[in-house]
């Protein structure tokens, strides 16, 4: 598959699932407010992987993951639908640790105390 058109695919697949998810076309109470950071489309576009997180309590996050995966059926029709491709990937929603991790660092590396800038040497 060329790699450009496998970038297209992955990114209307994310905007197709994002619109469904702010639309409030999906019923489930356990899917809030997710984010969508990722997918990864298979070569024979058989599986996608979404990667995702979401500012929930860590004993929330598999009530959320267990919806997202029941709503997957849901979600591989409006796909269907929406980009008529010749074959619907499967969809395989993943917890997304390295987006977390990385506000993580953001944050520590914001709370370092900033380095004075040298003063500038006289010349008189």
């Amino acid at each position: 598959m060329d790699p450009i058109r496998k970038k297209k695919i992955e990114a209307e697949i994310i905007r197709t699932l994002a619109t469904l998810l702010v639309s409030g076309k999906v019923k489930d109470p356990n899917i809030g407010i997710v984010s969508l950071h990722r997918a990864d489309l298979s070569a024979d576009m058989g599986h996608v992987k979404i990667w995702v997180t979401s500012f929930i309590e860590e004993k929330h996050k598999g009530k959320l993951m267990t919806a997202l995966k029941r709503a997957a059926g849901f979600f591989q029709h409006v796909i269907a639908t929406e980009l008529k491709l010749r074959t619907t990937p499967r969809i395989q929603f993943v917890w997304d640790e390295n987006y977390i991790k990385s506000l993580e660092v953001n944050a520590l590396i914001d709370s370092l105390p900033k380095l004075e800038e040298p003063a500038e040497p006289d010349e008189s």
